[in-house]
């Protein structure tokens, strides 16, 4: 499939209002992984009207031979660190899996594929029956009303990059610029391990009618802890980096009359 544009039809009744969970930087596989936050976050949100795509590092992906390695971070108990991942990870997604619109890799991933050949990514989204979205793509929430009246919702998501700021401010303005070059209604983004929104206004036309609407930046958080109860020596301690909310946003989506309103929840 290609996996630049991803569309995803839901059918709708005037009034409706859906979600759409987008989750990143889980890092299963790693000690501090919070696992069972996960598995809340997942029961307690998902419902019939709900749909989840996953953003990048997912899977922690750092094995022996990687010198970021250690083995008091590492929360597998096999030698077979990213099957086990790949294979336990599925377990948590599985029941959830026909609501998935689609998951992307990030860096830990990638250096996965550069070093060894194989795409984590690409073998959970195969068990899952669902698409691979690469690093960065673009997709398509298509509402449409008897088959008719479509409202369209264009979203960008990409891993991210570069290093993570200590400000809230320093990472979104570097998020903010990426709407120059990609046209889209939300941007999604992580690798930071925050959990914020912000958006701005701007004019449309849908049909012959001026509409008014908002362009969202969304940094997805993380449910990865940056500290532990015990002396382990974790990433972020070494890097001075600030302490994160763990969990994920929440997008509402409801059809209207002109277009779609959306709201961010963090």
């Amino acid at each position: 499939m290609n996996k630049i544009c991803i569309e995803k039809r839901i059918p709708y009744k005037y009034g409706e209002e859906f979600k759409l969970l987008p989750i990143f930087d889980v890092h299963y596989g790693h000690k501090l992984c919070d696992v069972a936050m996960l598995k809340k976050y997942l029961a307690d949100n998902v419902d019939g009207k709900t749909y989840i795509v996953g953003g990048g590092d997912l899977l922690d992906s750092i094995v022996c031979t990687d010198k970021r390695y250690s083995k008091g971070v590492d929360g597998t108990k096999t030698e077979d660190i990213i099957d086990e991942q790949v294979d336990g990870l599925y377990k948590i997604f599985e029941p959830y899996k026909d609501k998935f619109v689609g998951c992307s890799c990030g860096n830990h991933e990638h250096t996965i594929v550069k070093n060894s050949g194989t795409n984590p990514v690409k073998r959970l989204c195969e068990k899952l029956n669902v698409p691979y979205m690469g690093y960065s793509s673009f997709f398509k929430l298509l509402f449409t009303e008897n088959g008719s009246r479509v409202r369209t919702v264009m979203f960008y998501i990409n891993h991210g990059y570069g290093g993570g700021s200590n400000t809230r401010g320093g990472n979104l303005t570097k998020y903010s610029k990426v709407p120059l070059n990609f046209d889209a209604d939300c941007y999604l983004f992580g690798h930071v391990h925050m959990l914020q929104h912000d958006f701005y206004p701007y004019l449309s036309i849908v049909g012959n009618k001026l509409t008014a609407k908002k362009k969202y930046i969304c940094i997805c958080g993380t449910f990865k802890k940056s500290l532990d109860d015990d002396n382990t020596v974790t990433w972020e301690e070494t890097k001075g980096m600030s302490p994160s909310f763990l969990g994920g946003l929440t997008i509402y989506l409801k059809p209207t009359y002109t277009w779609v309103d959306i709201k961010v929840e963090s």
